[in-house]
C-alpha cells in the first residue's frame, strides 16, 4: 500500500506563481466557491489573498462551510486560539464521519482532539506526558536510519517519486518505530493505515467508508493485543510510555488508550508526508534557497520553520465558540462554528513581510501551523524532527536534487494539502 491518491489532481509548475493576479472575484462567497472546487481552485493561495483583502472576517452561506465564520488574518486568529472557549466541537465527529457501521466513528469519539474541553485536557496531559525524554531522544536516530535507508532503495536509479518512495514511506515508518510496533507487522498496519485514513475526506462512498470501519476494527484489534503484549514487557517506544503515562494520580482507560494509540499513527504520518511535499515544492520554486540550504546546513533548522510557515500541510482548522465571542469587529453567537485558514493565516503580510517569499534565513518569531493554545500539535517536535532529517538526508545523498518534469499535481484535497506526484531526479 502506498500514498498514491489515483484521482486526477490540480497542475501546476515550479516555475514563478503570480500571488495577485488580476480578475480574482470580489465577491467572498465566489472566492470560497472557488476554494471548495478544485477545477477553479488553481494555485491555493492567490484566493487567501483575495478573501483576506475584501473579507478578513467573513460569514458563509449555510451551503458553504456549514454556515462557519472565516478567519484569515494573523491577529484575530491569535486571539481565537488563546480563548479557552473557542473549542474543539465533538459534534462534529456525529456530522462529518455519518457514513458507514460506526466502528470509524466510535474510534473517533474517544481521541482527545474531538472530546469536551475537561476531558480533552485530561487526556491530553496523559498523553503529553508520555512523550517522555527518554522516548523522544530515539526520534532522531531512526528518522535518520530511515531516511538514508529510503535512499539507498533508489539511489542507483537516478531518478524517483518522491512522494510515494520517500515522503511517505519516512515518517510512516518512523512513526511505526516510535509506537514500537513489529517491523513484521508494517505492512498490514500500512493498509488498515491507508483505508482508516479515508475515512477523512470530504466525499466518502459507500466503499470507502465499508473499508474504513474494518480498518478501525483492525486497528483496533492490533493494538489492543499490542498493549496486552506490551503490558507484561515495557520498553522505550511511545506505547509503552502511553500505558505508564499517569498525571495528577489518573492513567488513561483501555478505550483512551487504543483510541489515542490509532491518533498518533494516523497524525504521525500523512500530516508529515505532505509537508516534506510541500517544503520539497517551496525549495524547487525557489532555486536560489534550495542551493542556500544544500551549502548551509546550519540553516536546516530555521527553514523547517519557514516551510511550516510557508506552505503547511493542515490548511483547515475548526472550532466552536461556546459562549460566543468578540473578535475581528464582529461578534459570534454562542455554538457557532469557526474556520481557521491556517495557509492564509501563516502569508498574512500584517505579520510577514513580503509572504510569498520562501526565506530560509527569515526571523520567524512564531508561526501557527501547529495551531497554538490547548489544542497545539503534540506531535510537532517528531513532525520537525522528520522533516529536517528528510530534507537534509535528500540534499546531502543528492546535491543535484531537482525536478523530473516541469509541472506537477497538487492533490485535490483543501483540509490537507500536499503534492499528488513529483518526480525527481539527481
Amino acid at each position: 500500500m502506498t500514498a498514491t491518491v489515483k484521482t486526477p489532481g490540480t497542475p501546476a509548475t515550479f516555475g514563478p506563481v503570480d500571488w495577485n493576479p488580476p480578475g480574482l472575484p470580489d465577491d467572498p462567497y465566489e472566492i470560497m466557491a472557488r476554494l471548495i472546487d478544485p477545477e477553479q481552485r488553481g494555485e491555493l493561495y492567490p484566493l487567501y489573498h483575495q478573501l483576506r483583502r475584501v473579507a478578513p472576517v467573513h460569514r458563509n452561506p449555510p451551503e458553504l462551510f456549514h454556515g462557519a465564520w472565516t478567519f484569515t488574518r494573523f491577529a484575530e486568529t491569535d486571539e481565537i486560539f488563546r480563548n479557552a472557549r473557542v473549542v474543539n466541537d465533538p459534534a462534529v465527529v456525529e456530522e462529518a464521519f455519518k457514513k458507514g457501521d460506526g466502528t470509524f466513528t466510535d474510534v473517533m469519539r474517544n481521541v482527545m482532539v474531538w472530546q469536551e474541553p475537561e476531558p480533552h485536557q485530561r487526556v491530553r496531559n496523559l498523553v503529553k506526558a508520555a512523550f517522555t525524554p527518554r522516548a523522544m531522544a530515539h526520534w532522531r536516530p531512526i528518522a535518520e536510519r530511515v531516511a538514508n535507508e529510503l535512499c539507498d532503495r533508489f539511489e542507483a536509479d537516478g531518478r524517483a517519486e518522491i512522494v510515494d518512495q520517500f515522503n511517505y514511506e519516512l515518517p510512516f515508518n518512523v512513526i511505526a518505530h516510535v509506537l514500537g510496533i513489529p517491523e513484521e507487522d508494517f505492512a498490514t498496519i500500512k493498509a488498515l493505515s491507508w483505508d482508516f485514513a479515508r475515512m477523512g475526506e470530504k466525499f466518502v462512498t459507500d466503499e470507502v467508508a465499508v473499508r474504513g470501519d474494518i480498518a478501525a476494527r483492525g486497528l483496533v484489534d492490533y493494538f489492543t493485543d499490542l498493549v496486552e503484549k506490551r503490558k507484561s514487557a515495557l520498553g522505550d517506544d511511545l506505547l509503552s510510555s502511553l500505558i505508564e503515562a499517569e498525571a495528577e494520580g489518573e492513567k488513561l482507560t483501555h478505550t483512551e488508550l487504543i483510541a489515542n494509540a490509532i491518533l498518533l499513527l494516523q497524525a504521525g504520518h500523512e500530516t508529515t508526508q505532505d509537508l516534506l511535499g510541500n517544503a520539497e515544492v517551496a525549495l524547487f520554486r525557489h532555486p536560489d534557497q534550495l542551493a542556500l540550504l544544500r551549502d548551509h546546513p546550519e540553516l536546516t533548522k530555521n527553514a523547517v520553520e519557514e516551510f511550516l510557515r510557508y506552505d503547511a500541510s493542515v490548511q483547515i482548522n475548526h472550532r466552536v465558540a461556546l459562549d460566543g465571542t468578540h473578535v475581528g469587529g464582529v461578534d459570534i453567537p454562542p455554538h457557532e462554528m469557526v474556520y481557521i485558514f491556517l495557509g492564509a493565516v501563516n502569508r498574512d503580510p500584517a505579520r510577514y513581510p513580503d509572504p510569498d517569499r520562501l526565506d530560509i534565513t527569515r526571523d520567524l518569531t512564531n508561526h501557527l501551523a501547529f495551531s497554538f493554545g490547548a489544542y497545539y500539535c503534540l506531535g510537532a517536535s517528531l513532525a520537525r524532527t522528520e522533516v529536517s532529517v528528510g530534507i537534509r538526508t535528500l540534499l546531502d545523498r543528492f546535491p543535484g536534487l531537482r525536478p523530473a518534469t516541469d509541472s506537477f499535481e497538487w492533490r485535490n484535497t483543501l483540509q490537507l494539502r500536499g503534492p499528488q506526484t513529483l518526480e525527481v531526479t539527481w
